[in-house]
């Protein structure tokens, strides 16, 4: 059973208000900006969707999956603001977060329970996710939802894994192949391939943890939100493969290049290749460019 969610904490809003504060959520849009910031498509659809319909189409007690790309700042604001529109509403049910392995689930229960806020001291947060992105959601998650939930696995599990397999077994082969040819090309082609196979196990025991989590604290009449990677959240790789009938819809979080010869402002472009004929995301959110490091360069300096 969840947490009561804070009758303190919550305010109501008019109708022509709440619509507003939906749209407001929307990316700001400069005159620079690709036009397809601060947009959704749906690739299912193939056509752009509005706020209010999006609103409309989150699943009542089941989860709104948000993929980002973990250091990109706009991601962190859009996913606060959201958690925050549907709190005020009392219609958001629990946050979980991959950047949480499950045994820190007591840490986050005290400091919800005790009602103050999240500290990365108080909640043990790892090093590896830098607080200074990551508080603005996290902060937004302890103040609105009915709880929070710590849902990958821990570093012994891991290493368990990495040594055994996955405890709920395999997908399809084709789903294999993929992922080992996704690892391979993420670690910029240096990863020796021996390790391969490893690293997809802890994939698959990663997204079986977050799924069973999110299985497990569903909120009738409720949407909850899972905040991960963008391929976690893929409906054809990830975390929607283990959810079995929980309600689901994958949102990732796309940043966009102003003058990029490869998409230019076709969304159709953005679209994840799959493998077979699988969906991959239910919807894609544009949002602005952003310099990123050469990490495969980086890495070729060091090798």
């Amino acid at each position: 059973m969840l947490p009561m969610l804070r009758k303190q904490r919550q305010r109501r809003t008019s109708g022509p208000l709440l619509l507003l504060c939906l749209m407001a959520l929307a990316l700001p849009v400069s005159a620079e900006d690709n036009p397809l910031v601060g947009k959704l498509w749906s690739p299912e659809q193939q056509r752009f969707i509005d706020w209010p319909e999006f609103y409309a189409e989150l699943p009542k007690g089941g989860w709104l999956l948000i993929g980002e790309q973990h250091d990109n700042p706009d991601h962190h604001h859009f996913q606060a603001e959201l958690i925050s529109a549907l709190g005020e509403q009392q219609r958001l049910g629990a946050v979980a977060l991959e950047m949480a392995s499950r045994d820190k689930q007591p840490l986050f229960d005290q400091l919800f329970t005790a009602n103050e806020p999240p500290t990365p001291q108080a909640l043990d947060w790892q090093d590896g996710w830098p607080w200074s992105l990551y508080q603005a959601p996290v902060e937004a998650a302890f103040k609105w939802s009915q709880s929070v939930l710590a849902a990958d696995i821990s570093r012994e599990t891991m290493s368990q894994v990495y040594r055994d397999k996955a405890p709920d077994g395999e997908l399809e082969p084709a789903h294999a192949d993929f992922m080992r040819d996704l690892l391979f090309e993420s670690h910029c082609g240096q990863l020796p391939r021996s390790q391969l196979d490893p690293m997809r196990q802890v994939q698959l025991a990663r997204d079986q943890s977050i799924a069973r989590v999110l299985r497990n604290h569903t909120s009738t009449d409720r949407t909850g939100i899972l905040l991960t990677g963008s391929i976690h959240a893929r409906k054809d790789l990830g975390v929607p493969r283990w959810l079995d009938a929980t309600p689901s819809l994958t949102l990732i979080l796309q940043a966009v290049e102003e003058n990029d010869q490869a998409h230019g402002d076709d969304p159709g472009s953005y679209e994840p290749e799959s493998f077979g004929n699988l969906a991959t995301v239910d919807l894609i959110l544009f949002t602005p460019a952003r310099e990123n490091p050469d990490y495969c360069a980086q890495m070729n300096e060091k090798s």
